[in-house]
């Protein structure tokens, strides 16, 4: 079973370019930092969040524009885009970033959210049930795409990640779901978790996970993830539900079909379109239907979403002629 390689390089392979990177990033963080302590009252008061929402809603152009640009910082969006990567480009980095993604929002959002309990902005017609600081689109765009340019080290990739990150923290002010405090901690909270997660996962040995049986490898995948999604968090069910049926999919895929996840163009195509229809039909038919108090149930539900996409999706092309085994 091949996962992503994490290195303590982030940003070049070069040791100039990366000494240098390393000091601008450094400084940048610690620069909004300051700024979201020294000006923490402004960054949260509410006339001045109603006014760039009054902003918003007068423009349909914009309106629409941030409404697009702020799926980008989704967990759907993540999930689509990490199920195509899986089934037709690589089967490590998609199960990577279907792994990492809903574990990246739980740390740097959820739990954040749960523990500190700060109100959303007042704004009329704007109503969601969890708390504001810090914001969790902003937090998992940090984490996911400051992830894949950190994987990929692009100088392009960093340029639209950057890019992105901004313009989905500045989507979820104009929209009014958050005050600009709560994107600068979400960029602080996305921020510090790449620099842990590469800078821990560079030290781990390669191939560490053969040391265990493929019995413990399943009972953790599933395990871990089911107690973890008791932490009194809203959304704790549906991310760790999506973690478990990654993992579990993940190693059943690698131990019993070990699907090739290249093809031709149509091959690609049918894959994407057949495996999406199905998630829609789980998460969007399925999901709303449960009662929000049935953690366990919906745990399955979006664990069941995520085993699609990393083995019943991959088997199933196999048998209809969309892939083959390597």
């Amino acid at each position: 079973m091949n996962l992503v390689p994490l290195t303590g390089k982030y940003f070049s392979e070069n040791l100039k370019t990366e000494k240098t990177m390393r000091i601008t990033f450094s400084i940048a963080i610690l620069v909004i930092a300051v700024i979201l302590m020294l000006f923490w009252t402004p960054l949260r008061d509410t006339r001045s969040a109603y006014a760039l929402v009054s902003f918003t809603v007068t423009s349909p152009v914009v309106l629409y524009f941030f409404r697009a640009v702020t799926i980008l910082g989704s967990e759907g969006f993540f999930l689509v885009m990490f199920s195509i990567i899986f089934w037709s480009y690589n089967k490590a980095l998609g199960f990577f970033g279907l792994v990492f993604m809903p574990m990246a929002i739980f740390i740097t959002s959820e739990i954040p959210k749960d523990m500190i309990r700060l109100p959303r902005p007042d704004v009329r017609g704007v109503t969601v049930p969890t708390y504001t600081f810090p914001s969790g689109h902003t937090s998992g765009a940090v984490s996911v795409w400051g992830f894949l340019a950190i994987n990929f080290k692009k100088r392009w990739l960093w340029a639209l990640s950057i890019m992105i990150i901004v313009l989905v923290g500045l989507s979820r002010v104009m929209l009014g779901y958050h005050f600009p405090g709560d994107v600068l901690g979400g960029i602080i909270a996305g921020s510090v978790l790449l620099v842990i997660l590469f800078g821990l996962g560079s030290k781990l040995e390669p191939g560490i996970l053969k040391k265990y049986s493929f019995p413990t490898l399943l009972a953790a995948a599933v395990l871990i993830p089911l107690v973890l999604s008791f932490i009194p968090a809203v959304y704790a069910p549906n991310l760790m539900g999506y973690v478990a049926g990654a993992a579990l999919g993940f190693l059943l895929e690698g131990k019993v079909l070990n699907y090739d996840p290249r093809g031709n163009l149509w091959q690609h195509l049918l894959r994407i379109i057949i495996g999406l229809i199905v998630i829609a039909v789980v998460l969007l038919e399925l999901e709303p239907i449960l009662p929000r108090a049935a953690g366990l149930l919906t745990f399955t539900c979006f664990a069941l979403s995520t085993f699609w996409v990393t083995f019943l999706a991959p088997l199933l092309f196999v048998k209809i002629g969309l892939a083959r085994k390597m």
